[in-house]
């Protein structure tokens, strides 16, 4: 079966090769399309862009977001799957593979993740967090309220750090990525994917490289990213009438 990945970058040009080059060198013996979209990027990304000019398909926009970026090509993506791979980040050389072995095993599955390491800017490996297997919608949605804003706390499932395979059906039936969160984007995507009842399966064992460096958002935007997972339950709590509580935050 044919996929797509999706690199959004802005201004990611330190890590971008090899977050490429992670997918190129994937062993999947099938068509892997590979879409980065340059949202607006001001260093030298293009320049690394055009050095892959036979390998990958490249889209240019006016900087946006990362979930405004997903949203523009989300119509234009011609698989019926997709991978999303952050441009700091990397797959290991089998990811692929082993993850569209296991739709091929569970194909009513909508999103599918699995366990990640994370990686400092060198691509040294520091640790490796094993994500819980997700039984349910209801399930997935509890372990994402309780999420803590300690990484790797064991039962909880995590919605950013790992791989990602959605069936894009299923992202366009909620319609995408929510503009409005700039940190939180994975973590809302995911929420309301389990809202909908969309069906989550874990792949066991290490697929992706979660790197955490300087000018990962996720530390220079920490409390942004903390307020909006707030916003996100919040909204999630209007919407289906029920308390949820804050006390981790």
């Amino acid at each position: 079966m044919k996929v797509t990945v999706v690199i959004p970058v802005y201004n990611g040009s330190k890590f971008l090769q090899n977050a490429i080059d992670s997918v190129v060198k994937q062993s999947y013996s099938d068509d892997i399309y590979i879409i980065v979209v340059n949202d607006g990027s001001t260093d030298n990304t293009a320049d690394i862009l055009r050095s892959y000019e036979n390998q990958i398909t490249v889209f240019t926009k006016e900087n946006g977001g990362t979930s405004d970026a997903w949203n523009y090509v989300l119509p234009l993506i011609e698989t019926e799957y997709v991978f999303g791979l952050d441009a700091d980040d990397e797959f290991i050389p089998e990811t692929v593979s082993r993850v569209m072995q296991c739709l091929s095993e569970n194909p009513e599955s909508d999103l599918i993740y699995s366990d990640f390491v994370f990686i400092d800017a060198q691509g040294q490996e520091q640790k490796i967090v094993q994500n819980p297997d997700c039984t349910s919608p209801q399930d997935a949605i509890q372990r994402l309220i309780k999420l803590h804003d300690r990484l790797g706390q064991a039962n909880n499932f995590l919605p950013f750090g790992h791989v990602r395979l959605y069936k894009i059906a299923s992202l366009l039936k909620i319609n995408g990525y929510d503009t409005r969160y700039k940190y939180a984007e994975d973590f809302d995507l995911v929420l309301r994917l389990a809202e909908a009842g969309f069906i989550f399966q874990r792949v066991n064992g290490v697929l992706y490289r979660y790197r955490w460096h300087t000018t990962n958002k996720g530390i220079t935007n920490r409390l942004q990213q903390k307020e909006e997972v707030r916003f996100s339950v919040k909204l999630f709590s209007q919407r289906n009438r029920e308390s949820i509580r804050y006390d981790r935050y």
